[in-house]
């Protein structure tokens, strides 16, 4: 069969499949990860939803390039936190578990 003739066909069945909206895949990262603190008792309910608010926000930030660039820091076996960038989403990351009662992990019972 051309090419041509299945293209629109591919581009519509694009166009009717259901895209996921980007604030509900944030929103299943932050509910992931307050299932974790909390199964972890790093923290309780609502001490983890504002931790992992925070820190997911400031990781929402992060470029693909960026992310490219890490990686290939790792595997060239540098260190990528000398990064501007990083050097910065370590400092916010830091800033979101400022005034709150963490605890270390703790196997789940």
């Amino acid at each position: 069969m051309n090419l041509l003739k299945v293209l629109p066909l591919a581009l519509l069945g694009f166009a009717t499949m259901p895209q996921a909206n980007a604030a509900d895949i944030k929103q299943d990262q932050v509910n992931t990860c307050i299932s974790g603190a909390v199964k972890y008792k790093v923290a309780d309910k609502a001490t983890a939803k504002k931790l992992c608010d925070c820190t997911i926000d400031v990781r929402s930030k992060m470029t693909i390039g960026q992310m490219w660039e890490i990686e290939s820091y790792a595997k060239s076996k540098k260190d990528p936190s000398q990064l501007s960038y990083v050097k910065k989403m370590q400092k916010d990351l830091q800033q979101c578990t400022v005034g709150l009662d963490l605890k270390p992990p703790q196997k789940p019972a």
